[in-house]
C-alpha cells in the first residue's frame, strides 16, 4: 500500500521537479478543483504504474514517479480538450498505456544514448498521436464549466495570468489551483519560486513585444513553458548559481520565440503546442551543455535531486570533500616523520616544469638535520634510512651505481643521482632520487606494492646534504617535468597544529607521516556488512529505540539503515572513514550520528585535529534558513564547516565535533553551533554519543551491544 502511494504522490511530485510526496498531494488536490480532469489525471497515473508494476518494471523506478507523470498530463490533457463521451473513456485508457511505453523507451532511450531526460516528451508525442486519431473532431476547446472557482478572476491582468500560467501546468483552468500550485512551489523552494515570477515576468513582456498579434491568446502558453524551462535550467536540472539564473532567463527568452514558431507552425492542424517548447528548449541546451570545455560555472545535476537549495549545497559539499581525490591513493614515500625541506615552487629547484616536487629531511626536536657537527654523511639523521613505494606499481627504470658526495658537493653532471622510477595505474609515475649507492632493494620490470621497501636515502646527483627528492611525472623518462599529484592521506604538523591531509600537497616545514591505522579505532568505525545496533534515543523527556543495519545498494555502496528510515552511505578512503551523503528521516539517532562522524580517519595521534564541510541543507533548520533560499540564486549563501578532535579518555576514546554555520557576505551575522561527542569503548565499540544544539535539550543516544 506504501508503494502504491508512493507512486502515485512522487508521480504528481516529478511534474514540478520534486522529491517530496506532500508536494505531490497538494498537486493532487489541486487538479481536483475540476473534478472531472482531476480524476482521469489519477487514472493516468494509477494506471501506468500498474502496468510497469506488473511487466515487473524496477520498482525503485515506479516508485519514484518515472512511469507515472506522463500518464497524468495525458489524462488531464484529454478531458481539458474533450467533452467525456464513451468511445473516450474507451480510447484514453488505451492511449495511457500508449504513453507508458513510449516513456519506457524516451527515458531509456534518451539516459543511455545521450544522458538527458525524458521529461514530458513522450506525453506530447502520445497527444499528438491521440488528436491526429480523434481529427473528426472539431471542439478542441477548454471544458470551462465544472466548478465555479474556474471563473474566478484577478483585477489585474499579470497575476491573472501568472496564476493562470501555474495553473496550466496541470492543465487546470482555475486561477485558484494557480494560486494553490504557487504557495507549494514557495514552501518547497524559494529558488523555484524566485524562477517561476522572474520567468514569467520575462514571457510576459517578451510575448506581448515580438508576438503582438497573438500576444493574448499565447500569454498563458509561453508563460507555463517559460516557468517550467527557468525551473529546469536554474535549478532543478542545474546547479542553481547566478549564471544558471541567467542561463534560466535567457532561455525564457528563447522559449518566447520558440512558442511563436511552434503557433505558426501547428495552426491549422488542430495540434495545440502545450509543453512542446519546454522539451526542446531544455533537451536541448542540456545536451550542448555537455561540449563544453570547462564545466564549473555551470554543472547539470550529477546525483539524485532535491530541491535546488539542497541540490546547490550537497553540490558545494561534495565539492570541498572529494573534489581532489583520486582513484589511485599514494602515501608518503617515507616510514615515520620527515620534515618538508622543499615543497612546490622551492627556494633552490623545483621550478618552472619541475615545480611539482618535495625534499624530504629527518630533523630532531631542535629543528636540525643532523648531529654533531654535521661533517659527515652519517651525521645526517635520514642517509641510510629506508624509502618506500608511494603505491603499488612496475619498476621502470633503476639507476644505483653513483657514489654520495661528500657533505656540502654536489654531482651536477649526474643531477638526479641514484634514482628508481615506478609506473602506476592511470599513466602515473613517480621517482625517488638521490639514493645511497647499491642500495636499491627492487629490479627492474619487478612488481612493487605500497609501501614496500624501494632503497635507502642517500646524497647522490645533486645533492649537498642528504635527503629524499620525490616527484610525480607521467614517463618514465629521468629528470621529465613534474607532475601534480596529492597524496592521499597523512599527517602534517605545521605551526605546531597536528592536522589530517586528504589529497593534498605537503607545505614547506611540515612534518608528515603516513597514517597507521589504530585497532580500536578501525574496529569502531568499520561497520561490517549485516551488523545490527540498536539505540536508547533520548530526545528531551521522549525515550525511543532504533535500530540500524550495515547493507549494501546493487552497486555495492555500503550504507547504514535505520528503521526511523534514514539512510548514511560510507565511503572509505584508504586509511580515512566517510560518510557521503545521508537522506531520509532527521528526527532519528542516525541523522545526529551522521553529523558527529562525517569523517574519521582511522589512526590516532595525540593533539590530532582535522576539518570537514557540510552541506548546510542536512543541518538543523530554523525559519533564518528557510528565508535565505531567496538570495541562493545572487551568490549568497550558508557555510558549514566541522572541526574534529580525536583524544583519549581512560582507556577509551573521545570524538569531539564542533559544527559551525555561518552566513556569506551580507549574512556573515549569522553564526549557529552545533557540537556534541562519540564514545569508543576500549573494545573497539560505538558506545554512545551525544548532540547538542541551540535553544533544545541535547540529544542523547547510547548503543547496546549486539
Amino acid at each position: 500500500m506504501i508503494f502504491f502511494v508512493n507512486s502515485v504522490l512522487y508521480s504528481y511530485a516529478q511534474i514540478f521537479f520534486s522529491n517530496r510526496r506532500w508536494l505531490g498531494l497538494g498537486a493532487l488536490v489541486a487538479t481536483m478543483f475540476v473534478p472531472d480532469i482531476g480524476l482521469m489525471s489519477l487514472f493516468g497515473v494509477v494506471l501506468s504504474n500498474l502496468v510497469a508494476v506488473l511487466l515487473k518494471f524496477e520498482r525503485s523506478k515506479i516508485e519514484s514517479g518515472v512511469y507515472g507523470f506522463n500518464g497524468i498530463l495525458f489524462g488531464a490533457a484529454t478531458t481539458y480538450y474533450f467533452e467525456l463521451s464513451y468511445m473516450l473513456l474507451f480510447l484514453i485508457p488505451v492511449f495511457i498505456i500508449i504513453t507508458f511505453f513510449i516513456a519506457a523507451v524516451l527515458e531509456n532511450y534518451l539516459a543511455v544514448a545521450f544522458n538527458l531526460p525524458g521529461l514530458s516528451l513522450p506525453f506530447i508525442v502520445t497527444l499528438f498521436i491521440f488528436l491526429v486519431f480523434l481529427g473528426n473532431y472539431d471542439n478542441l476547446v477548454p471544458v470551462l464549466k465544472h466548478s465555479p472557482l474556474v471563473n474566478l478572476e484577478i483585477s489585474h491582468p499579470f497575476l491573472d495570468s501568472y496564476f493562470r500560467s501555474m495553473a496550466f501546468i496541470l492543465f487546470q483552468p482555475s486561477v485558484v489551483t494557480g494560486i494553490l500550485i504557487t504557495l507549494l512551489i514557495l514552501m518547497f523552494s524559494r529558488v523555484l519560486f524566485l524562477l517561476s515570477i522572474a520567468a514569467f515576468t520575462v514571457s510576459y513582456f517578451v510575448t506581448g513585444l515580438i508576438l503582438y498579434n497573438h500576444a493574448e491568446s499565447l500569454i498563458v502558453v509561453a508563460g507555463f513553458n517559460s516557468v517550467l524551462t527557468a525551473f529546469a535550467l536554474g535549478g532543478s536540472l542545474v546547479i542553481t548559481g547566478r549564471k544558471s539564473f541567467f542561463l534560466a532567463l535567457i532561455s525564457v527568452v528563447v522559449s518566447v520565440i520558440i512558442t511563436g514558431f511552434f503557433f505558426k507552425l501547428l495552426s491549422g492542424t488542430g495540434l495545440p503546442v502545450l509543453v512542446l517548447p519546454f522539451n526542446f528548449i531544455v533537451l536541448s541546451i542540456l545536451y550542448s551543455l555537455k561540449f563544453r570545455q570547462e564545466h564549473s560555472d555551470i554543472t547539470l545535476l550529477y546525483f539524485k535531486p532535491g530541491n535546488p537549495e539542497e541540490n546547490f549545497y550537497f553540490h558545494q559539499s561534495r565539492k570541498s570533500r572529494f573534489e581532489n581525490f583520486k582513484s589511485l591513493f599514494p602515501e608518503l614515500p617515507v616510514f615515520g616523520e620527515w620534515r618538508i625541506s622543499q615543497a612546490h615552487d622551492g627556494e633552490y629547484t623545483h621550478k618552472d616544469k619541475w615545480r611539482y616536487a618535495w625534499d624530504f629531511v629527518i630533523t630532531d626536536s631542535d629543528g636540525k638535520q643532523f648531529s654533531d657537527e654535521g661533517l659527515n654523511l652519517s651525521d645526517y639523521y635520514c642517509y641510510k634510512i629506508p624509502v618506500i613505494a608511494p603505491i603499488e606499481g612496475k619498476i621502470v627504470k633503476v639507476i644505483d651505481t653513483i657514489p654520495d658526495n661528500e657533505v656540502g658537493k654536489a654531482n651536477i653532471e649526474k643531477n638526479w643521482g641514484n634514482t628508481i622510477i615506478i609506473e602506476h595505474q592511470l599513466g602515473l609515475y613517480s621517482a625517488l632520487s638521490h639514493l645511497a649507492p647499491n642500495s636499491a632493494k627492487v629490479k627492474e620490470g619487478e612488481i612493487v606494492k605500497k609501501g614496500q621497501v624501494l632503497g635507502m636515502c642517500g646524497n647522490s646527483g645533486r645533492s649537498p646534504y642528504p635527503h629524499l627528492h620525490f616527484q610525480f611525472q607521467v614517463t618514465d623518462k629521468l629528470g621529465d617535468h613534474t607532475h601534480k599529484f596529492p597524496f592521499a592521506h597523512y599527517i602534517e604538523v605545521i605551526n605546531g597544529n597536528t592536522n589530517i591531509k586528504s589529497f593534498d600537497y605537503p607545505l614547506k616545514d611540515g612534518i608528515v607521516q603516513n597514517l597507521d591505522s589504530h585497532k580500536t579505532i578501525k574496529s569502531a568505525f568499520e561497520f561490517p556488512l549485516g551488523r545490527i545496533f540498536k539505540c536508547e534515543f533520548e530526545r528531551g523527556s521522549d525515550k525511543v529505540e532504533e535500530t540500524w543495519e550495515v547493507k549494501v545498494d546493487i552497486y555495492n555502496a555500503k550504507y547504514i539503515e535505520s528503521d526511523k528510515g534514514a539512510q548514511a552511505y560510507i565511503y572509505f578512503a584508504d586509511k580515512v572513514f566517510y560518510f557521503s551523503s545521508f537522506s531520509g528521516e532527521k528526527d532519528s539517532a542516525l541523522y545526529y550520528f551522521y553529523l558527529l562522524a562525517s569523517r574519521v580517519p582511522l589512526t590516532y595521534k595525540e593533539n590530532l585535529v582535522w576539518s570537514d564541510f557540510y552541506n548546510p541543507s542536512l543541518l538543523p533548520a530554523s525559519s533564518v534558513d528557510y528565508l535565505l533560499g531567496f538570495l541562493l540564486p545572487f551568490g549568497i549563501k550558508l557555510n558549514a564547516l566541522a572541526d574534529f578532535e580525536l583524544f583519549r579518555a581512560g582507556n577509551d576514546f573521545k570524538l569531539k565535533t564542533n559544527i559551525t554555520l555561518s552566513g556569506d557576505g551580507i549574512l556573515k551575522f549569522i553564526k549557529r553551533n552545533f557540537d556534541g561527542d562519540v564514545s569508543i569503548d576500549s573494545s573497539g565499540d560505538i558506545s554512545g554519543f551525544i548532540f547538542n544544539q541551540p535553544a533544545k535539550k541535547a540529544v542523547v543516544v547510547k548503543i547496546i551491544k549486539q
